[in-house]
């Protein structure tokens, strides 16, 4: 920066911590504001994250937050069931340790709550419940339920609700994900260690279902704690406006199908670094834009056909996957689910049916026909 100006990140989640330290490794020296009194708590997350957020990161990361190494997944559909073996494909993580690592050595207002801004005379007079603060650039990086979003992007976010249960239960394969696909929602297993599982579920209305859920699969064991939080379901064009950005939860930069958002908002930290650093303001939405764009819309449009579909339909797309194993296994990304998509469609045996509903994926995709990204 030509002129070292002050930056208040609002959340010190691990988005606004990985933003923070890249902006201190840069020489300028970030204020985070966090209602809570410590990083990392209360948990919000699954804990599962894909290789990629260890291997790409700018800011060393430590193993000690690593918990279990996940090689595959096994995907269920009434009483079908698909297994994909991919060695360390990800990592079941300790959130809390994972976020108080990369909040080491900031500069941090704990139990402080943001309130509101105004600007003043070029810059920005921030009020929290602990009196005010003045920055020429601020961040929201504060979660799903960002205030800050709506100084940019409005208020018009649609939500899922997730809950998990952290159970004590011992599985078949400690290294690998179960996933059980119920239109228009999926359930996931996640191996912690040998005892110790986490299971959940996004939905409308998921404390009941994720209930409903664990009864049907006669999943027996102590329920040893439970975590509740919210993701965004809304993407936005728009990222930024008079120095004020958006990143993380906070900017919806969360996948479309998973929902897992520490990849994509630690990448989107990155270039919102080089943009600050360099005065480029303006550019942020477009770079961001074009890194992720065409991933997320993809991914919208396979999930918006996805809730369409019948259930016969359903079938033969599960049965045309678990035919084709090999290609996920060598192919697949855990963190660009778009890739397959081209695989599949080289397929010399695929059917008219299984062809018609990835051109609608795609057609839809490049039409910008979306309702969830405004």
């Amino acid at each position: 920066m030509k002129q070292k100006k002050q930056i208040v990140i609002v959340g010190a989640g691990p988005v606004g911590c990985y933003l923070a330290q890249l902006l201190k490794k840069e020489g300028a020296n970030p204020l985070l504001v966090e209602e809570h009194k410590e990083i990392g708590r209360p948990l919000h997350c699954a804990g599962l994250v894909g290789k990629k957020v260890f291997e790409e990161t700018k800011i060393p990361l430590s193993d000690r937050c690593i918990l279990n190494t996940i090689n595959g997944a096994v995907f269920h559909m009434n009483n079908e069931k698909i297994s994909i073996r991919r060695k360390e494909v990800a990592y079941v993580i300790d959130r809390e340790t994972f976020d108080k690592h990369l909040g080491r050595d900031l500069n941090i207002n704990f139990e402080t709550r943001f309130l509101g801004l105004e600007k003043q005379n070029g810059s920005y007079l921030i009020e929290t419940d602990r009196g005010h603060l003045e920055a020429d650039i601020v961040v929201g990086a504060e979660g799903a339920k960002s205030v800050l979003r709506e100084c940019v992007a409005g208020n018009h976010t649609q939500y899922l609700k997730g809950v998990q249960f952290r159970m004590q239960v011992k599985l078949e394969h400690v290294d690998m994900v179960e996933v059980y696909i119920k239109k228009p929602y999926f359930y996931w297993i996640i191996p912690e260690s040998n005892e110790i599982v986490r299971v959940g579920v996004l939905s409308k209305n998921p404390y009941q279902d994720l209930i409903n859920f664990i009864e049907e699969i006669n999943l027996k064991g102590k329920t040893l704690e439970k975590f509740a939080g919210i993701v965004p379901l809304t993407h936005f064009s728009s990222l930024s406006r008079e120095r004020i950005f958006l990143v993380g939860d906070s900017a919806s930069q969360i996948k479309p199908l998973s929902y897992g958002g520490i990849y994509m908002g630690m990448r989107a930290a990155e270039i919102l670094c080089g943009c600050i650093i360099n005065e480029k303001f303006d550019d942020y939405s477009m770079l961001w834009s074009n890194k992720f764009g065409k991933e997320i819309d993809f991914s919208l449009q396979l999930r918006h056909v996805f809730s369409k579909l019948t259930d016969p339909d359903i079938e033969k797309i599960f049965a045309f996957l678990k035919k084709r194993t090999d290609i996920i296994e060598k192919k697949g990304d855990f963190e660009n689910h778009s890739l397959l998509l081209w695989e599949f469609l080289k397929q010399p045996d695929i059917t008219g049916d299984i062809l018609n509903i990835l051109f609608r994926i795609i057609k839809n995709s490049l039409g910008y026909s979306r309702k969830e990204r405004v």
